[in-house]
Order: structure tokens, then sequence, then C-alpha cells
């Protein structure tokens, strides 16, 4: 092994405790250890044998050659040192310089590259607009429900999905989303912090809790508080788009529930399970209700429970067993039509802004059946929502609700509605007592 000395210094001693640091024998062996040199000259406190040493001389190693240019590898310390010759792996010092500043240079062109995009993002964001007159019911809600949760930030600002936590009890992203994918929010790059966006190979991608939305101005030039007071005003007529949205909202409600029970007692559900079971909960929400499906949940969670405390279970094995053993209760439920429990919410699982948002327009919550929701979204919509209501219903409904809105009752109408069905009366005979009442 030889190691070529570069000298940066001319003291005698200084030179002479760097050759005897890095003096070997013919077999390659070190011929002092570092413990015998530390004492044999003077040294500022807190500065190391080794770290003395480098600053005043650069060391190669004759065994090792920089792949690039042929030049020999400087090393730092004693164990960089290889005895026989072979392959470096790393370049020399002037080699990685170079490499080091082609890659930096690459960096900045590429940020600067992204800044440009961004900049442009922005330009052609500042140019959309929005009819909200034309968006749909369920957006309506949503925006209601969205404002109501990050008040003043909707109208006055930007925020990000952790801003929307007290929007729904899961899957605000997702809600979140929906606005975007529908144009009703924008991104806004410029109130980003540093980082949420960067590229992934030839793609810009992003940090999707850090990007900062803004509500999408107005094709009219409202300003975005008088947009939110215009929706407040919205005669809703989608029944299907409003009832899809009760059904997203309450599936969250109770995928909510399943994973505090499911915290509790130490299961963990694979996406794939979690997703089964968002669709064994949406199809049972179109019957039952959101507490009685709670009901539902805690059995099974219970159940799976003392399942994994079985001599051949684990509870990974019993965790896996709860999306079918919710899918066979409620379908021995249908099947020998079985009376649910209803359960109260937990003091700990708020509905959010969205289900004070439904339950406002339609009179509902947690203890309304999936069934009861569609009739009330089809009196409020003046549209059929099942078979059942036909358009001859169209036309008395709409009459109901402008009598009910004229006169300030909208609420006790919808009440009295949701009475008269849970009696066991149809829609029509429902709308006609409602609307003699009103009338005489």
């Amino acid at each position: 092994m030889a190691i070529r000395l570069q000298m940066l210094t001319e003291d005698p001693k200084e030179i002479e405790l760097i050759e005897r640091y890095w003096a070997v024998d013919e077999f390659g062996q070190y011929l002092e250890k570092v413990s015998a040199l530390a004492g044999l000259i003077e040294m500022a406190q807190g500065v190391t044998l080794t770290s003395f040493i480098r600053q005043r001389c650069n060391a190669f190693d004759e065994n090792q050659v920089c792949p690039k240019c042929a030049e020999l590898i400087e090393i730092k310390n004693r164990s960089q040192a290889k005895k026989l010759p072979q392959p470096a792996i790393k370049l020399c010092t002037l080699c990685q310089k170079d490499q080091d500043d082609i890659a930096l240079e690459a960096k900045r062109s590429k940020a600067a590259e992204l800044e440009r995009q961004l900049a442009e993002f922005c330009r052609n964001q500042s140019t959309r607009t929005v009819d909200y007159s034309a968006i749909s019911d369920a957006h309506v809600l949503m925006l209601l429900a969205l404002d109501r949760a990050i008040t003043p930030r909707l109208a006055n600002g930007g925020f990000t999905i952790g801003d929307c936590r007290g929007l729904a009890p899961l899957y605000i992203g997702d809600f979140v989303l929906q606005l975007r994918e529908a144009g009703l929010v924008l991104d806004d790059p410029s109130k980003a912090r540093p980082g949420t966006y960067y590229w992934e190979g030839d793609e810009i991608w992003m940090v999707r809790d850090q990007v900062v939305y803004r509500l999408a101005p107005d094709a009219e030039s409202r300003s975005a508080d008088e947009v939110i007071r215009s929706l407040s005003d919205r005669v809703y007529t989608d029944a299907e788009g409003i009832f899809n949205l009760w059904l997203d909202y309450s599936v969250a409600d109770v995928m909510r529930y399943l994973g505090i029970q499911c915290e509790l007692y130490n299961h963990e559900l694979t996406e794939q399970e979690l997703e089964e079971i968002k669709s064994t909960l949406r199809s049972a929400l179109e019957t039952y209700s959101v507490s009685q499906l709670w009901s539902v949940v805690w059995k099974v969670v219970r159940d799976a429970a003392s399942l994994a405390n079985r001599e051949y279970y684990n509870r990974p094995k019993a965790a896996a067993t709860i999306p079918g053993k919710i899918r066979r209760n409620l379908e021995k439920v249908r099947r020998e039509s079985i009376e649910l429990k209803s359960w109260s919410r937990p003091d700990q699982h708020p509905a959010g802004t969205l289900g004070m948002v439904l339950g406002e327009i339609l009179s509902v919550d947690e203890n309304t059946s999936g069934h009861m929701v569609s009739s009330l979204v089809t009196w409020l919509t003046g549209q059929g929502c099942s078979p059942s209501v036909g358009a001859e219903l169209d036309e008395p409904i709409r009459e109901l609700m402008t009598i009910a809105l004229a006169h300030d009752v909208s609420s006790s109408v919808m009440l009295r509605f949701a009475e008269l069905i849970r009696a066991g009366h149809d829609v029509g005979f429902a709308i006609e007592e409602i609307g003699e009442t009103l009338r005489s």
C-alpha cells in the first residue's frame, strides 16, 4: 500500500507527524497507532488528529484510480486506504466537482422550468370563471358546507385540505377533490409552501396535503361572499345528485365509526377490505340509517375481537373477517326482516358541516333511514327519486314548495312530510294532505 502525500505546511514538526501518521510497512500495516501520535504536537481544543492532518496534507491512494480520468483518489483517513489495487467506486475530487456542478446546474434548470410552468398555470387559472347558477345541486351543498367549515377563508383567501377537517367525518380530501375536478375550487401555487410542487421524472407532482385552494372566480364578477349568499337561495331540482351526496356523506359517517372501533380493538384493515366495506355500506344506506349501520359495525368488530383471542386465530386473520361479516349480517337482516338497533352518535365523532347542511335542507340526521331520505329528497326537488313517484306529482310538489317557501314554513312542512311517510302514506297522499293544510 502506497500513499502519495501533498504537503500543505512547511512546519517540520507537522510534516514529521503527517509522515508518521501515514507510514506503513511492506504488508500495508500502519506503523504507529493514532493514539500514540495524538500527544506529539499541540493542537487546539476539540481538534482531532485526523482533522488536524487533513488541514495540512492531501493524501492520495495509489491503489485507487478515478474511473473517469485515471488520477489518484484522495482519501481523508486511514480507513479509506486500500492494501491492493482495485477499481475505485467514487470519482477523484476534480471529476466529482465537475459532476456536482453539472448536477447542480441541471437542478437549477429544472427548478426554473418548474417555476415557469407554475407561473403559466397560475395565469391560466386567473382566466377561469364559473357560472354558479349552473352548477349542480350537490356541488352547491358542498360549497355551502365548505364555507361553514373554513369561514372566512373560502371567501377571503386560500385553504388546504387540512383546514377543512370540520367538513365531514372522513374522506374530506375526496369531497374537496370533487369540487376541484368540477372546477369550483382552483389550485393556487403562488400561496403554497416551498416543496409542494416537485419533479418526478418529467412530470410535475404535488404534495396533496400542502396544496392551497381558492374559490373559482364568478363569471358575473361577483365577490365570493355574494356567490355564497346566492347559493343559499338555491331551489333544488336534482334528486339523484342530492341523494348520492347524502350516500357519500353517510358512508363517510359510518366508516369513521368503523375506524374508531377498529382502533379500539387494534384491528387493521387493508385498502381493498375498506373499499369492499364501503361498497356494502353504500348499498345498505339506501334502506337503513347511519345509526343502524353503526350498530352493525359495533357488533361485527366486537365479534372479530373475540375471534382474535381464540387459539388458532390472530388479529390480522380476525380483522380480515370483518368485510364478510358486515355483508352477511346485512343479508340476514334483509332476509329475516330483522329490526336493527340504532346507536347514538359518539361525542368524539362530530357530524361535520356537510352533515349539518344536509340536515337543515332535508330535516334528516343519523337516525333517518335511506328510504326516508329518498322520499324527502323527492319532496324537496319536486322530482321522482324512484319509479313509484310519477310525473303527475311534479306540479303539486312544486306548488307545495312555493307555498312553503313563501310562508317560511319549509322546515315544518318537511317534518310533517316525514311523519306522513313514516306512518306509511305514499308521497302523493302526503303532498295532498300538506297542501290542503297550507291552503286552508
